[in-house]
């Protein structure tokens, strides 16, 4: 209880005289005793309004006014406040919170261990300001892609140029954000690949995969599968599979041309159930050869078509016959 009225006192002279109520080290009981005090936290109420209200030049004034501890304290608070609450940065904002990252904190708590010891800051709000910062720049950069992209302005090949770590982020920022472009912006972007003269560039298959799901253009599923086949390309071929409308099931049709993508298109479209008369078109004109006659007979048997298969061997011309039966009877 003393303890109690002893931090108010102390509380008390530092708001009023700025005085520093404790030394650069400072306990971490202490350090949690100053962020949990009811007066710090309504100051900090005061100075996040003044946040809201984009009065920078009112927040900064205010906070000079506190002494220390309690201006860091405050610091730290009022930007976890600002980090819990999503508030969204304006430019002057961004300033302050950039301050506040370039600062050094007064106190720090000193970490004692086996055969080590090292100071961290009791009030890390240079940390959160860091976080703020790099959370505004990535908002910032979603925002100039999807108006850039709105406008027609946005060119994949420029755009996705640059360093290793450029490339990686922008690809990242395209496959989180294509989907809140408007169809027509969308559409715009795949042209720049269907309607090249020459294709002498496409961009990752990563790309590419989420460029045809959210587009649904059967010309940049035909660019997808005349790459190289990769995870990416595979597991794109499995969940159109899973789907399973008319759509999806053309496009792993038209995957099976990729010769590292038949072996998995067939099995798939051996798995769809209810199996459409499209796919068993497909299947039968692809068992006139004796070598994919074997393999989808099997994958057909490991499915429960056997009575399909005794009927296309003894019934359909088109089929190589003598490999299903010698699949049958195994």
């Amino acid at each position: 209880m003393q303890q109690g009225m002893l931090s108010s006192v102390l509380l008390s002279i530092a708001l009023l005289t700025g005085v520093p109520a404790a030394a650069t080290e400072m306990d971490p009981q202490r350090v949690e005793q100053w962020l949990q005090e009811p007066q710090v936290h309504d100051k900090v109420a005061e100075l996040l309004q003044y946040a809201i209200e984009d009065d920078t030049d009112g927040l900064n004034f205010a906070l000079q006014r506190l002494a220390l501890p309690v201006q860091e304290a405050s610091r730290y608070l009022l930007l976890k406040k600002v980090e819990e609450q999503n508030l969204i940065l304006t430019p002057k904002m961004a300033i302050f919170v950039e301050e506040q990252q370039s600062m050094v904190p007064t106190y720090q708590v000193l970490e004692r261990g086996d055969g080590y010891e090292f100071s961290i800051p009791a009030f890390n709000y240079p940390a959160i300001a860091n976080r703020l910062l790099k959370q505004w720049r990535q908002d910032q950069s979603t925002l100039t892609f999807i108006l850039d992209a709105e406008r027609g302005e946005l060119i994949l090949k420029q755009w996705l140029s640059g360093s290793d770590y450029q490339i990686q982020a922008r690809e990242a920022l395209l496959i989180r954000e294509l989907d809140s472009l408007s169809p027509q912006a969308v559409d715009k972007l795949a042209k720049q690949l269907t309607q090249a003269a020459v294709v002498s560039w496409l961009p990752s298959s990563q790309v590419m995969v989420r460029l045809a799901q959210v587009s649904e253009d059967p010309e940049v599923y035909k660019l997808l599968w005349l790459m190289k086949a990769d995870f990416q390309s595979e597991s794109e071929l499995v969940r159109l599979a899973q789907v399973a409308d008319k759509f999806s099931i053309e496009q792993v049709m038209r995957a099976s041309t990729n010769p590292s993508l038949q072996a998995r298109a067939i099995t798939e479209l051996t798995k769809v159930k209810p199996m459409s008369g499209e796919v068993k078109e497909f299947l039968i004109a692809r068992m006139a050869s004796s070598d994919d006659a074997k393999f989808i007979a099997g994958e057909l048997a490991r499915q429960g078509y056997h009575s399909w298969l005794e009927e296309l061997a003894s019934n359909n011309q088109k089929v190589n016959s003598r490999a299903i039966l010698s699949v049958l009877s195994q």
